[in-house]
């Protein structure tokens, strides 16, 4: 029988009557076994098919009878009352043959006590056998023991299902009962009434599960002890060993599996009445099986054999370590470390070990408590009554408790020490217990009517605190044995996560349909199935039962009932009281106390959150939330870990922006309290626009309310905001098996983010979120929510952050197309977005696709159709000389006149346009020059006419020409080398129309210099600058445009007689030597200019003649030039020139030094050609003194090779010559003539022609 953990709880009238409505109940009642069919064997001398029989145990004589299965002796006589042929059982037959006015001893008064449970076990068998329907009964020959089972119940699926047998030739077949039980974790073993033991497995019990667990036979053991029932078993699980006390016979058997230990090793103790361990030893090791102290030091096992009591120490085998004699039977014995508590025929009694073993055979270390109930003689019938078995039983450490009735109904538990004093209180029993035991601090006790209840020794009247199985339970669960075992685990599904499925036919429509909300889960729960998660099985309880706060709960104690069920009864867990505290009351503060304090007191605390703390915090948070106490549900959110995928279900909003994206509400494993707590909150911001209304009150204007709701209202946005920032720190910074949540709950979470960044307008969290690298935004659906909030900027950094961490498949290319047509718009004008950084934003990431020139070109002609001249430039500077060459040029410069009013601007672009044209080699670079050219022409015209018409424009222009040449004269008086493009270089900032001649003659210079390719068209440039009236202005460009169609003399003609630039005259015919040139006068396109050293020469056509004169011809044409100024009237500059011609180029005159000197007019000052003249003659001087030194060495050259020919000469010897030898030199006669001979070539010569 199943009851309900809530039914249970409200269990106790006394409890309810003393004011406890607040304590919960200190137990819960689970089924762990029903039905259960043990009829392997029945009666005496049967056998199992799969039993083990002890190597030391001696099979027992069976009668003819018992060995063909007959369990009933057929009696026949007047003590059956003239029924012949009546069937009467062992018990039966014992009950009639007994005297009334015999006096039995201890033993028969328990044989007594066995026929009377005998007697009412056969009336319920046929009270429950005639209730059942006609087509259940079963025939009076036989199948009472089935009768029973089905009346009990009995339908429980398992292994023991088909066990039910009938022997040969059984008249009838007295059912098997459960005598006693015990359980280690998931083992149980049930000791029977036909002596065996029957081992099942059992799976964790849940408490909200109706039924029993499920459990499997695993072996059934017969213990060959005369069939007699098995009435206690000791289990220690640290030693792996069973100690069963069957038919007087102590037994050991090894766990798990129910092996006997061999007699060799432990023998099996005969002749005893009871046994017990110490349980100080027991509680030290309970909860600890491999402890490898408790293997060391053992157990110790107390038994009352005959008229002694002996303590052995149970290792690996058995050794007695103490014998105590006693002068009568003992009926009941406990012991606690040194001490044992005992009841014999006679009194009770404390025994002191140590005293005992210090002063063997005398009464020193005995301390008797009280007589024990004697039996009494019935005045009426003369019959014996028998008193009850006595009890005793430890309660504490050194503690001990044993049972006394003064022969009415009453009965009272003494609590004494072990000194026999009686410190506690004495509990008060309605009836003497048929079965009692301790679990601390309660006493639990089982009655005769098969009421159990349950005692509270820490209080000092010692209150019933609960009363279990009630008179309708008691009527069908029939509790007749409590034991204490080693230890059962049941489990709570309160914490365990579980996922529904809908079980509806309308299932694969609403799949297609919007996510579930959590209003539409809980709105329609009975549709649901659920499907609970999480580890149950019994290693998960062993590992996990011990903590303070946990799902599991270890029983020790359990309720033999019926013949054939076991119930446990278990402590509620914590999480279960903290559940109700927050579930039931709401009371969140002392909820989170109590998990607080469990987790503190627990004795080998996780260092990870137990899922039990986290469900408690997850509900205390979600308490919080549905009364918007939002920071306390923040916080406890946080240490809970709540799925942020369930907080994210609760805005209506947000599930339907993530659509597929975000997993149903009913497939995220959450707890089912957890599931009701979010229910109860459904839509967050629903909630806070009712919850504004009764925070305000009715008193409140409208306005302040809807103050409220829009401040409650961003609170709770803000909450999720914070938390989904909390879970994404939280993911980011564990490891890969350590994440706190589904992997695939950080895309939800970036996404969602988005979108609470995007609505608060943070833009600086947004933009950091979608450019990080760890980032999970689902990009598709984020960019859709940001387009059509008008966050264009954003969606275009979504694009960005793909196009960087996109593969080579073409995603980047498609989110790079993308990004750029949402700039194109911003800056087009089409849209706004005041985050967009403009055309550098926009230029920087273009030029980060250096190397995809057709983004490139297609992004400048963008650029250029949209009037965007000075980013295009930009653009254009990065392209290629092919893209350059493809691009429509005329477009490109009719788009740069056009779109800037500035002409500043306007000219510094197409003049850039042009050399990039001219520097990539277009087709019409020389076109585009010249246009660029006579654009500059027209704005210099323009700027210097200052809107004059075209009639007044000339004598405006002819004006300022006059006024630039004045004040180039006034600079040149100072420096006679300065040049009038250096000084509108110097100028150019002090009006506009200088800076654009500086530009101008800059074009001028490079399109036809030799360093840069490309050229302009010079002659029509040259008579565009006339048609437009600008050629008293432009001078020194028309002297260039002329030195360009190699027309050097009348270039010259302008530069000194129109412009009067001497130097650049000077530059033009007398260029630097190349070395200066090649280091000093190559074009700086870059910075627009030349240096002052470049001269016009170099942009004369190879094939001009004057460009191939000599330097000489050119010093004297401008010496020519210089003296005809003076001539003019300029002598003071003429002077000057002529001077400064002479003085630098005075090599180049040298030769003609008189003529020079000569056309020299006579009024000039002699210092003019002073220097010039003492240069030729100190040249001159130098020359002859060169010659006569010459001539000396040469003679005396000759001298010394004359000395050294006579010599070799005379060395020689006599030489023969006739009159007609003739000199090899000269080829006359030698005569009388001095000579010499060379031996080198044998030849006679004068001495003279050597």
């Amino acid at each position: 029988m199943e009851k309900s953990q809530s039914h249970q709880q409200g269990r106790g009238n006394e409890a309810r009557d003393v004011g406890k409505q607040q304590t919960p109940a200190p137990y819960i009642i689970k089924t762990v076994a029903s039905g259960l069919q043990l009829e392997g064997r029945a009666g005496v001398g049967g056998s199992s098919s799969s039993s083990n029989t002890a190597k030391d145990t001696k099979p027992r004589r069976q009668s003819l009878s018992q060995r063909l299965g007959l369990q009933s002796l057929k009696i026949i006589g007047k003590d059956t009352g003239g029924d012949k042929g009546k069937t009467t059982s062992p018990v039966e037959y014992a009950t009639t043959s007994s005297s009334p006015q015999s006096t039995v001893s201890l033993g028969e008064a328990e044989e007594n006590e066995e026929v009377r449970a005998n007697k009412e076990e056969k009336d319920d068998v046929q009270r429950q056998a005639s209730s059942l329907p006609k087509e259940h009964r079963v025939a009076e020959g036989g199948g009472g023991g089935a009768a029973a089972a089905v009346a009990a119940g009995d339908n429980d699926s398992g292994d023991d299902s088909q066990r039910q047998q009938k022997r040969p030739g059984s008249a009838k077949q007295r059912a098997v009962k459960v005598e006693c039980v015990e359980m280690v974790g998931e083992d149980m073993y049930i000791g029977t009434s036909d002596g065996r033991i029957v081992h099942y497995t059992v799976a964790t019990a849940e408490l909200e599960t109706d039924g029993a667990p499920e459990r499997f036979e695993v072996s059934s053991v017969d213990l060959n002890l005369g069939g007699k029932k098995v009435e206690q078993m000791i289990a220690f699980p640290a030693l792996s060993k069973l100690v069963v006390l069957c038919g007087s016979t102590v037994v050991f058997y090894r766990l798990p599996d129910l092996r006997p230990v061999p007699a060799n090793v432990i023998p099996a103790i005969k002749g005893v009445s009871c046994i017990a361990y110490d349980e100080r030893i027991n509680n030290s090791n309970s909860n600890n099986n491999s402890n490898s102290n408790s293997n060391t030091r053992g157990a110790i096992l107390c038994v009352a054999r005959m008229r002694g009591v002996y303590i052995y120490r149970l290792t690996g085998e058995l050794r007695l370590e103490q014998e105590i004699p006693m002068e009568h039977s003992v009926a009941s014995i406990c012991q606690y470390g040194g001490y044992v508590c005992l009841a014999d025929t006679e009194t009770y009694r404390i025994l002191d070990l140590a005293k005992i073993r210090a002063s063997p055979g005398s009464d020193s270390g005995h301390l008797v408590l009280m007589p024990t109930q004697q039996p009494t003689t019935d005045p009426h019938t003369g019959r014996i009554i028998r008193p009850p078995r006595p009890r005793t039983l430890v309660v504490g450490p050194n503690e001990f408790m044993f049972l006394t009735s003064s022969g009415d109904r009453d009965t009272l538990g003494v609590i004494v020490t072990a000194m026999g004093e009686a410190l506690r209180g004495t509990l008060q029993f309605s009836s003497y217990p048929k079965s009692i035991t301790y679990d601390e601090p309660y006493v639990i006790a089982v009655f005769g009517g098969g009421q159990i209840e349950v005692f509270d020794t820490r209080m000092p009247d010692q209150t019933l605190v609960q009363t279990l199985f009630d008179e309708e339970d008691v009527a069908a669960a029939r509790p007749r044995r409590i034991c204490t075992v080693s230890g059962f685990y049941l489990s709570t599904n309160v914490s365990r996560p579980e996922v529904l499925e809908d079980a509806r036919d309308e299932r694969e429509e609403a799949s297609e349909a919007a996510p579930i909300s959590a209003a539409d889960v809980f709105g329609s729960q009975k549709h649901w199935r659920r499907e609970i998660l999480g580890d149950n099985n019994p290693q998960a309880a062993e590992n996990r039962a011990g903590r303070a706060l946990s799902r599991f709960a270890s029983s020790r104690i359990v309720v033999v009932a019926q013949d054939t069920a076991v119930y446990a009864l278990a402590h509620p867990p914590q999480l279960v009281r903290a559940d109700a505290l927050l579930l039931d009351e709401g009371r969140v503060e002392e909820a989170v106390d109590m998990v607080e304090r469990a987790m503190a007191a627990d004795p080998d605390p996780d260092p990870n959150l137990s899922d039990e703390a986290a469900y408690c915090f997850q509900v205390a948070g979600a308490v919080c939330f549905r009364n918007l106490l939002l920071d306390d549900a923040l916080r406890y959110f946080k240490r809970g870990g709540l799925d942020p995928r369930a907080l994210i279900h609760l805005f209506p909003d947000l599930v339907s922006y993530l659509g597929t994206l975000l997993v149903p509400l009913s497939r995220i494993p959450l707890a089912g309290g957890l599931r009701r707590a979010l229910g109860d909150i459904g839509d967050a911001p629903q909630l806070a626009h009712t919850g504004a209304a009764i925070i305000a009150g009715s008193d409140n204007e409208d306005a302040a309310i809807d103050r409220l709701r829009e401040t409650l209202a961003a609170d709770v946005l803000e909450l999720a905001q914070r938390y989904l920032e909390h879970c994404r720190a939280q993911m980011l910074g564990s490891s890969e098996h350590q994440m706190p949540f589904a992997p695939d709950s950080l895309p939800v979470i970036d996404t969602a983010l988005v979108r609470l960044y995007a609505e608060n307008e943070q833009d600086a969290k947004l933009r950091a979120l979608v450019e990080a690298t760890d980032s999970a935004v689902v990009s598709d659906l984020a960019c859709k929510f940001l387009m059509d909030t008008g966050h264009y900027y954003h969606c275009s950094l979504l694009y960005k952050a793909r196009t960087a961490g996109a593969n080579d498949d073409g995603s980047g290319s498609s989110a790079r197309t993308k990004v750029l047509d949402i700039w194109h718009r911003l800056l087009a004008g089409e849209w706004e977005d005041r985050r967009f950084g403009g055309f550098a934003e926009y230029l920087a990431y273009v030029r980060s696709a250096s190397g995809d020139q057709h983004e490139l070109l297609d992004e400048y002609r963008w650029l250029v159709d949209h009037g965007c001249i000075d980013a295009s430039l930009q653009l254009l500077a990065m392209l290629s000389d092919e893209s350059v060459a493809s691009i429509d040029a005329d477009h490109a410069i009719q788009a740069t006149e056009q779109a800037t009013e500035t002409v500043i601007n306007n000219t510094d672009a197409l003049r850039t346009l042009v050399e990039r044209f001219v520097s990539a080699a277009h087709p019409r670079a020389a076109h585009y020059t010249t246009y660029l050219v006579k654009a500059y022409v027209r704005k210099i015209r323009n700027s210097y006419a200052d809107g004059a018409s075209d009639d007044d424009a000339t004598t405006v222009l002819e004006r300022a020409a006059i006024a630039e040449r004045d004040s180039f004269a006034c600079a040149q008086a100072s420096d006679l080398a300065l040049t009038f493009r250096t000084y509108l270089r110097l100028m150019r900032e002090s009006n506009e129309g200088t800076r654009l001649r500086v530009l101008l003659i800059d074009t001028l210079l490079c399109a036809n210099s030799q360093a840069v390719e490309g050229s302009y068209d010079a002659r029509q440039t040259l008579d565009y600058v006339a048609d437009v009236g600008a050629a008293d202005l432009l001078v020194l460009e028309r002297a260039i445009l002329l030195v360009v169609l190699g027309q050097i003399d009348s270039a010259v003609d302008l530069l000194v007689n129109k412009l009067g630039d001497y130097a650049e005259a000077e530059l033009l015919l007398l260029p630097p030597p190349p070395s200066i040139v090649s280091a000093a006068g190559q074009p700086d396109i870059s910075s627009g200019g030349f240096s002052s050293s470049f001269s016009l020469f170099r942009l004369c056509p190879a094939t001009t003649p004057f460009a191939a004169s000599s330097r000489p011809d050119n010093v004297r044409k401008l010496l020519a030039i210089y003296l005809e100024l003076g001539h003019s009237g300029h002598d003071e500059i003429a002077v000057r020139l002529v001077s400064r011609l002479l003085d630098r180029h005075r090599d180049l005159l040298i030769d003609s030094s008189s003529s020079v000197l000569a056309s020299l007019p006579a009024h000039w000052p002699y210092s003019v050609a002073e220097p010039f003249a003492l240069h030729s003659l100190r040249r001159a001087a130098r020359r002859e003194r060169g010659s006569a030194v010459v001539r000396s060495l040469r003679e005396s050259l000759t001298f010394d090779a004359k000395t050294e020919l006579a010599a070799e000469t005379r060395a020689a010897g006599a030489i023969l010559l006739d009159y007609s030898q003739t000199c090899a030199a000269c080829k006359k006669l030698l005569g009388s003539s001095a000579f010499v001979f060379e031996p080198d070539t044998e030849q006679v010569k004068h001495i003279s022609c050597t």
